[in-house]
């Protein structure tokens, strides 16, 4: 019986002991945790805006024969005038390029079988206009060269890095502002220490780009707005109590 007791209460202690231990590892980890402190995530955009200084202008001719030889030589007959044009006005070698050259296959399909209707050619440039003061200029030379299918103007900013790196700066305070409104929403008065910042996103909204048909639009003065870029820069960004 004593024996029966003896072995017992050795398990008991056995137990005890390992409770106790498994008791201090456990409160260590939660202390460890706690020295972690309270983690607060949020992000952040920033915006600025500044004023372009390039455009963008995409020029082109379309045709329509019943043979697609006779139509691309339409095109490149109306291209030859347009490019001489737009290097008349100043514009460099290296500031046009060629978008688009293609051909299409047109069809009637007002009947029940579709029939042959003709092919469209289509011949199209992207001119870089590094003065802005000669948009306009340019676009009603190249509409008077014979340009038929002018797509767009856009407008850009060049060098952007200044820019961007200022709306970058104010995402990151704007972040860093909203970390310290959370914190005293929260009731925590502790020093915040920075623990992470990520760039998310980077993007330019243009503050105009015109589109016509230019079929129908007459070389009688475009009015040529430039208007502003807006660059935006957004954050994510985590921060901590330090204690």
């Amino acid at each position: 019986m004593k024996k029966i007791i003896t072995i017992a209460l050795a398990l008991v202690l056995g137990f005890l002991a390992v409770t106790l231990i498994g008791g201090q590892a456990a409160e260590a980890e939660t202390n460890d945790d706690s020295k972690d402190g309270t983690v607060f995530r949020t992000g952040a955009v920033g915006r600025v805006t500044v004023d372009p200084d390039i455009a963008y202008l995409t020029v082109g001719a379309s045709s329509e024969r019943d043979n697609a030889a006779d139509a691309m030589e339409d095109v490149n007959l109306i291209m030859d005038d347009v490019l001489a044009a737009v290097k008349a006005a100043g514009i460099a070698d290296e500031d046009i390029k060629t978008q688009h050259i293609g051909v299409d296959v047109i069809y009637d399909y007002s009947r029940s079988t579709r029939m042959l209707q003709g092919y469209m050619a289509r011949n199209s440039l992207t001119v870089t206009i590094r003065n802005l003061d000669d948009v306009a200029v340019i676009y009603d030379a190249v509409i008077e060269a014979g340009a038929n299918d002018v797509g767009s103007l856009a407008f850009d900013k060049e060098n952007k890095d200044e820019a961007y790196d200022e709306a970058l700066a104010l995402a990151v305070a704007r972040a860093t502002e909203k970390v310290d409104v959370l914190a005293a929403a929260a009731g925590i008065d502790s020093e915040l220490i920075p623990q992470a910042f990520e760039e998310v996103s980077y993007q330019t909204y243009a503050g105009n780009i015109r589109q016509m048909d230019m079929a129908v639009e007459e070389a009688s003065g475009v009015n040529v707005i430039p208007g502003t870029l807006e660059i935006v820069a957004s954050v994510a960004v985590e921060f901590k109590t330090a204690d």
